[in-house]
């Protein structure tokens, strides 16, 4: 046993000591770092769009070869981001023009809030409010938010171009996505060639766990966000919320963080709500929490279950610990990083426990 650990902490040491000596050098790694920052967007991309296509293929290869599944897939799906396209882009651009439009009329809205609560007897008590000169801040701020947002507007063309022009670079996303569906269940048995014999139906058992670990989280998450995004433009449209789109498109990619994001995405709701009325922020503090339960209570365990078996306590430390090492990225990469981890460990523990009684048998 002891001599196991050794080997493995070797192994470690070594290949630490390699990467450092590499790293000191920078023309070994800089080829393997170019090749991994050209590939990454496209395998994520196809990785994810993988498992939102699956349960479709699975579904449709039961009436038909599945070729054509996918192909019939291809087509509905840019059939529906088309229109989606069509019927939200306008809608975006209409809003972005409405608030370079009315960002005049916000920045004075807000400082004759800041007055109002200066004249407030119980402000009135905090003498450091007067010499922070808050009026002429939240001028300088908000002539500087219209001058991002007029410059945001004037190059929102510029940006849609450059945006579709990165995704026709990646024309290899179909096909490495098309030959993930086709051939993505022979993986597992391809791998299998690199271990011995008897420990098939273990390695074969652990890829299966990570597709439905993968699967459940990605599915679940974009269903959930769907769904806070959804309702969060009816309920903001329905109340009168200024810029409901874009504050319910803020909601739901903010959505994809767990436990923290929805706050996060709360934020811009409440502060154009407050800049239209008091009564409105009370109102849209509500709509979030409401809609927040619904998540919490309905949809979140329907559509995602129990299968990653995580206790939100452990959830919350690893999303701000990711966030504190990796930003954004890592707060949303976190969750399936740990649950994809979790399932690799237990499996090689359970190998290494099974090697263990048969030596000893």
């Amino acid at each position: 046993m002891y001599k196991d650990y050794m080997k493995i902490a070797s192994v470690i040491i070594v290949s630490f000591i390699i990467i450092y000596l590499g790293s000191l050098v920078s023309w070994i790694f800089e080829p393997i770092i170019v090749f991994i920052q050209t590939l990454f967007i496209p395998i994520l991309l196809a990785s994810l769009l993988f498992y939102i296509f699956k349960p479709f293929v699975q579904l449709l290869s039961r009436y038909m070869p599945k070729a054509l599944a996918i192909a019939m897939l291809y087509l509905a799906f840019v059939i529906i981001l088309s229109v989606l396209l069509y019927l939200i882009i306008p809608e975006i651009q209409h809003q972005i023009g409405m608030l370079t439009q009315s960002m005049p009329n916000l920045i004075d809205d807000t400082q004759a809030l800041i007055t109002d609560l200066q004249q407030n007897q119980w402000v009135q008590q905090f003498d450091f409010i007067e010499s922070l000169e808050v009026e002429d801040q939240v001028e300088e701020v908000g002539q500087s938010i219209t001058d991002i947002v007029g410059d945001f507007v004037s190059g929102t063309l510029s940006v849609i171009s450059v945006l579709f022009n990165f995704i026709i670079t990646l024309f290899v996303v179909p096909f490495l996505l098309f030959y993930m569906l086709k051939e993505g269940e022979k993986f597992p048995k391809s791998f299998t060639k690199f271990v011995p014999e008897d420990k098939h139906h273990e390695v074969k058992q652990t890829f299966k766990e990570l597709d439905e670990t993968l699967s459940h989280y990605i599915q679940g998450i974009l269903i959930v966000c769907l769904s806070i995004g959804v309702l969060c433009y009816i309920a903001f449209s329905i109340v009168g919320l200024d810029f409901a789109l874009i504050l319910a498109m803020i909601a739901m990619v903010t959505n994809v963080i767990p436990y923290v994001g929805p706050w996060i995405g709360a934020v811009p709701s409440v502060t154009v709500g407050l800049l239209q009325s008091p009564a409105m922020a009370v109102t849209v503090i509500i709509i979030i929490v409401i809609i927040q339960q619904i998540e919490s209570i309905f949809i979140q365990p329907q559509v995602m279950g129990k299968k990653l078996s995580m206790h939100p306590v452990t959830v919350l430390f690893l999303v701000l610990a990711a966030g504190r090492f990796a930003g954004i990225f890592g707060m949303i990469v976190a969750v399936p990083f740990y649950a994809i981890s979790k399932v690799i460990v237990t499996h090689v523990y359970r190998l290494i426990k099974i090697k263990k009684m048969s030596a000893s048998s």
